[in-house]
């Protein structure tokens, strides 16, 4: 079973690698030493805590015999960080993953990267970044982030790896704009040197220099309701309220990444007037059936959802409850495939000077009332409708305009996109 493991993740890291980058230092005999202790942690987090009891058919020692002896032979400590997080990597495990030690670097590159379709652009352009002075803008189509060509398939890998495992000071991004010009951009990113406790990588992982507020606005007769992340259920609670006063309600989860599995039964139990089977989770103890009850005072209007490649976890399982049980419509992208359940495991490495690190490890296998599975999959909208890049530089929101329009509204992409900037 383990030749069923192709080692995407360690191709992808190796080939980042080997971008030009200053060289790494050397590793320390102590160093070594701290790395094979990481890696010891590492193997018991996944053996005792991994939903899967066969590791997805991973041969467990093997993989991690063989990331022993590339430790002991590693000379720097960017290699040792590689190798660590690549043999969670090889399990293909979307809430699986190394945390690092402390980072004395912490980069802003002032730019994001996102999927549309099958396709990567410029999602956002930080004003005053080195990357909007060199004429970097949203809408330009990536044709290549260092030496990679970025797809649905490896930009989460990227991102973890640029951001977390090895900061960039440069980075060279050829790009296509709408227009169809090429240019090869050379962007220098915004530094700053301190130490990086664990907190700071958490924050991280949950956030992103994109600007992300939550909206609640009427046009017409429909509530138009811009949600971000399943965080604190007092959002659910106003944005719902004030639902009431609308005929049909569209629940923007594009960007939404997803969060706590109470406030995704919070909105759920708003949207029904009956109880209703949201997931079945399955871990090391066994099944937990997560259900919502229904509210007599529940919105009963016409509902759309709208989804894109980085609606994750809780926004996808929204998304797709609201198909299965023909509550509403869905439109826009095929959502990230990313529905797990994890736990991060933190760990503390030394005596003097302390080290902290983590393990972010699946517990729970996420299934839909059908026994369906969204991990790599995603939810396929019942009408998908991807902006172009012309859209994305323009500011044009198509996806919008069309759920709008769908309720009876009249408005144009350039109406559309203007809402959430008012």
């Amino acid at each position: 079973m383990a030749a069923m493991f192709k080692p995407a993740a360690a191709v992808l890291l190796a080939g980042v690698l080997a971008h030009a980058q200053p060289p790494a230092p050397t590793i320390s005999k102590f160093d070594k030493g701290a790395s094979l202790t990481m890696l010891r942690q590492i193997k018991a987090d996944l053996r005792d805590n991994y939903f899967d009891k066969t590791y997805r058919g991973m041969d467990l020692d093997g993989v991690f015999g063989e990331a022993e002896r590339r430790l002991k032979a590693s000379s720097s400590s960017i290699e040792t960080t590689t190798i660590l997080a690549d043999v969670l990597l090889r399990l293909n495990d979307s809430h699986t993953m190394f945390i690092p030690p402390d980072r004395v670097t912490r980069v802003d590159y002032g730019w994001a990267a996102t999927i549309v379709g099958d396709e990567p652009f410029v999602l956002f352009v930080k004003e005053g970044s080195d990357a909007r002075k060199k004429g970097m803008a949203q809408g330009d189509r990536i044709l290549f982030w260092n030496r990679n060509e970025p797809n649905r398939r490896n930009l989460w890998q990227l991102n973890y790896y640029y951001t977390y495992i090895r900061p960039q000071v440069m980075q060279r991004v050829i790009v296509r704009k709408p227009g169809g010009a090429e240019q090869v951009l050379d962007i220098a990113s915004k530094t700053e040197a301190r130490p990086n406790q664990l907190s700071d990588f958490l924050e991280e992982i949950l956030t992103s220099t994109e600007i992300k507020i939550d909206r609640e606005q009427k046009h017409g007769d429909t509530l138009i309701w811009k949600y971000t992340a399943f965080g604190d259920r007092k959002a659910v609670e106003r944005a719902m309220k004030i639902a009431r006063g609308a005929k049909s309600l569209i629940i923007d989860l594009r960007g939404n990444g997803g969060g706590l599995v109470d406030t995704l039964n919070a909105l759920v139990s708003h949207l029904f007037d009956r109880e209703v089977h949201v997931v079945t989770e399955t871990g090391r103890k066994g099944e937990k059936v997560e259900r919502a009850k229904g509210r007599r005072d529940a919105f009963r209007g016409p509902l759309i959802v709208l989804v894109d490649s980085r609606s994750a976890s809780a926004a996808e399982i929204l998304a797709r409850l609201v198909q299965v049980e023909k509550r509403g419509s869905v439109i826009g992208d095929r959502t990230a495939g990313a529905v797990m359940t994890s736990r991060v495991f933190p760990h503390a490495l030394g005596i003097e000077s302390i080290a902290l690190y983590a393990t972010s490890i699946t517990v729970g296998d996420v299934r839909m009332s059908n026994g369906e599975s969204l991990e790599h999959k995603g939810v396929t909208p019942d009408e998908i409708l991807l902006p172009t890049g012309a859209d994305m530089a323009a500011g044009r929101d198509p996806v919008l305009a069309r759920a709008l329009t769908l309720l009876g509204g009249a408005i144009t992409a350039e109406q559309a996109g203007s809402l959430y900037r008012k």
